[in-house]
């Protein structure tokens, strides 16, 4: 009798890891996907604070300006004014792509929204993964555009145009660009120069002359507040294809 009893409350014991862990791998609050999302999402904000860094950026409506240009980003909040005064504090949610095992053995993909909360400054960073999304509509966050695969175009199409300022006006025109891309242009000699903007760091400048059509892009430390502007003159200064990085 008493080894009936001993194994009725060793088997039940010997078994709990093992039902442990079948409970854990088939969690009814999660989908087969929700880990894989999560990395997901935390890459993402781990690459929106190295863009801070990389920026210098410290003013507020800066850090959330960037945070989302990120498809997967919505902003919803922001306090503070300044890293170094208030110290700048962001929730953004962030929607991570996943794939993972059902049930049956099938691979299946899914998403999964996560929130973070970033306080940057005004000593130091730290941040918050995984909290509770805050209720209301994200902050409208204007899309930059784009001079993505823009280079060979626009060299194209000044190629044909010669240096000539109304050719080189009409071949811009013809690219049918974002109308939030700054466009300048500017004539010195022989030589025709074209700045394209986007943002800070998306500048694509162009220089024509008798020789035909270049394209350069500044390095991103170049592009920094206080060192050169994506101008039409840059594009005929002697700077123009220098790159410092």
């Amino acid at each position: 009798m008493r080894s009936r009893t001993l194994v009725a409350v060793l088997v039940p014991v010997a078994l709990a890891p093992f039902l442990l862990a079948a409970w854990w791998a088939h969690r009814p609050d999660e989908a087969p996907w929700h880990d894989d999302a999560v990395a997901d999402a935390t890459e993402t904000v781990d690459r929106i604070e190295a863009r801070f860094d990389r920026d210098h950026l410290y003013k507020a409506e800066d850090y959330a300006h960037t945070a989302g240009q990120e498809e997967s980003v919505a902003v919803l909040r922001v306090d503070g004014e300044t890293h170094w005064q208030t110290g700048v504090t962001l929730v953004l949610r962030v929607t991570g792509h996943g794939s993972g095992v059902d049930d049956w053995g099938a691979r299946v993909e899914g998403t999964e929204e996560v929130c973070f909360r970033l306080r940057l400054g005004p000593k130091d960073d730290d941040r918050d993964d995984d909290v509770d999304c805050p209720a209301g509509e994200p902050l409208p966050v204007a899309k930059d555009p784009s001079l993505a695969g823009l280079d060979d175009r626009l060299r194209r199409a000044l190629t044909g145009a010669g240096p000539h300022e109304s050719k080189v006006r009409a071949a811009v025109a013809g690219l049918k660009l974002d109308p939030a891309v700054r466009q300048e242009i500017a004539v010195e000699g022989a030589r025709v120069g074209v700045a394209l903007r986007a943002s800070q760091y998306d500048c694509l400048l162009a220089r024509v002359g008798p020789r035909g059509a270049e394209t350069w892009r500044p390095s991103h430390v170049q592009l920094a507040p206080g060192e050169l502007s994506c101008s039409a003159g840059l594009a005929l200064s002697e700077q123009f294809g220098h790159r410092e990085r």
